[in-house]
């Protein structure tokens, strides 16, 4: 009777850590609401901040900054470091791209002009989206236009929403983040297009 019982506890505690740790591995495996993070932070800690460079003085900054700032959020409530190297990734703060991005767009060879997409991937918090059929609301993006004079700018943000125009065949998006044409941030007035002749789109996901 006494080793009956004694086998029972042991398969009772076997049976109880098994859970416990199948209850951990879903909570580190549940992805992180990026967009929700981003209008939290939006909302409690950057409310009243206007576009601009980035001054915590002035309350200033621009679409990479506010996008670090998500990133740095999103991993700090999975006790992951944002290096030096993580941001510098996401703000395109390189000193060796070796071109002028205005006048000649960013180099299709060189992933870095990916800058948040590129991130998540290379430090291994997430994936890149090519198929833009799959792309979806928290998705981090990285654009690059052509204007009609052929200069090109940059923008970084998230997505808010995405839907198929079928009268255009392509996937257009709303995007979330700090953009001089709101002053601040905010979802974006305008409809992006997610691909195009005039343009270069790195999306990525954290996971």
């Amino acid at each position: 009777m006494k080793n009956t019982v004694k086998i029972f506890l042991v398969l009772l505690i076997v049976v109880s850590a098994f859970a416990s740790d199948q209850n951990k591995k879903e909570v580190v495996a549940d992805p992180p609401d990026a967009l929700g993070i981003a209008h939290e932070l939006d909302e409690e800690v950057f409310c009243g901040w206007t576009y601009g460079s980035y001054s915590v003085d002035k309350k200033h900054f621009d679409c990479t900054t506010f996008v670090s700032a998500v990133v740095d959020t999103i991993l700090s409530r999975y006790n992951v470091g944002y290096t030096r190297e993580m941001k510098n990734d996401v703000l395109i703060n390189h000193s060796n791209l070796g071109r002028n991005v205005v006048q000649e767009g960013p180099d299709l060879q060189d992933p870095r002009y990916g800058g948040v997409a590129y991130a998540i991937v290379k430090h291994n918090f997430g994936v890149q989206i090519k198929d833009m059929s799959q792309v979806k609301p928290g998705d981090f993006i990285q654009y690059w236009k052509q204007r009609k004079n052929g200069t090109w700018f940059g923008h970084a943000s998230l997505i808010e929403s995405v839907r198929y125009d079928k009268k255009a065949k392509g996937y257009k998006a709303k995007i979330f983040g700090s953009h001089k044409s709101t002053d601040g941030v905010a979802v974006s007035k305008f409809e992006l297009f997610l691909s195009g002749d005039d343009r270069v789109v790195y999306i990525g996901r954290i996971q």
